[in-house]
């Protein structure tokens, strides 16, 4: 998709990957990964992650007085051998809509009952995303209920960005007013929340791998550089994703800023938010570059 100086690329065939996002010839799409181990359930570059973000507690999980069981089924973990990121695994999204400056592409997740195995709650998945010439990348995800059940929610997008032009010791980034949540040594939340200002700090050598409920503030970005060949890329989120991953690996050249609809392990805690039959749920998230 093309509008002003803006590019963007999505792969509807590799489920809706985002893989490239360019302004002025800048790519601010970072892969940590190559395409071969996202298929395989590892993050890269800016993908869905349904129908649960980051990871669960466990290999089971009670929705709605239905427990659901994990066990056996092909599913990516993380190194504590938690369910991870999901059950997409690259599966082909269907191509709606398309023109310069649009694609809408939606996943009937109940035609696959083997991912039904892992989240038995029929839905449709839509991914409409749009280029503005000033405003950016906008990503809306739908998911509408397609049988007499509930669905609940709890899917976020894990977008890894980058500032190409300047190195990353230069780098600095802002994060809302919110409240940090303490998690374990497995990033399963413990319950307790300490409220946080905003803050703006280079990223330097400083790592992250941090939960946040968010509030009425809900935009990150990243910034370097200095008068004409600053850029600043921000990330804004609608008040349906009501959390937020910040993740910065030691001597990588990215950061993950992550949209989340739920609190981590919010299936096994019985947190989510729920889409009731015949009825749908709506989010979104903006991704735009601006240059002083």
């Amino acid at each position: 998709m093309r509008a002003g100086k803006y590019e963007a690329t999505f792969l509807p065939d590799t489920a809706m990957l985002c893989s490239s996002l360019r302004f002025r010839d800048d790519e601010y799409v970072a892969w940590p990964r190559p395409i071969e181990q996202f298929v395989a359930g590892h993050a890269t570059a800016i993908p869905l992650v349904h129908p649960w973000a980051n990871r669960l507690a466990g290999e089971s999980y009670r929705v709605a007085g239905d427990e659901v069981s994990l066990a056996g089924l092909s599913l990516p973990h993380d190194r504590n051998g938690l369910p991870m990121h999901g059950n997409l695994l690259g599966v082909p999204f269907e191509v709606q809509q398309k023109n310069a400056t649009r694609i809408v592409a939606t996943l009937d997740y109940g035609a696959y009952p083997e991912k039904l195995r892992a989240f038995p709650f029929p839905h449709v998945v839509t991914v409409d995303a749009r280029l503005h010439p000033t405003r950016g990348l906008n990503i809306v995800t739908q998911i509408d209920a397609t049988s007499d059940r509930p669905v609940p929610i709890s899917f976020g997008w894990h977008p890894f960005v980058q500032l190409a032009h300047a190195p990353r010791a230069e780098w600095e980034l802002r994060w809302p007013a919110c409240e940090h949540v303490d998690v374990d040594e497995r990033t399963i939340p413990t319950g307790t929340r300490t409220p946080v200002a905003a803050q703006r700090e280079p990223v330097g050598e400083r790592t992250f791998d941090d939960h946040y409920a968010l509030g009425s503030d809900r935009t990150f970005s990243l910034s370097a550089g200095s008068g004409r060949n600053r850029r600043t890329l921000t990330l804004q989120f609608d008040p349906a994703y009501a959390y937020a991953q910040l993740y910065v690996a030691a001597e990588r050249d990215f950061v993950a800023i992550e949209p989340m609809t739920a609190e981590i392990d919010a299936l096994v805690h019985g947190t989510t938010p729920f889409v009731r039959p015949g009825e749908r749920f709506l989010a979104a998230f903006n991704v735009a570059v601006s240059t002083t």
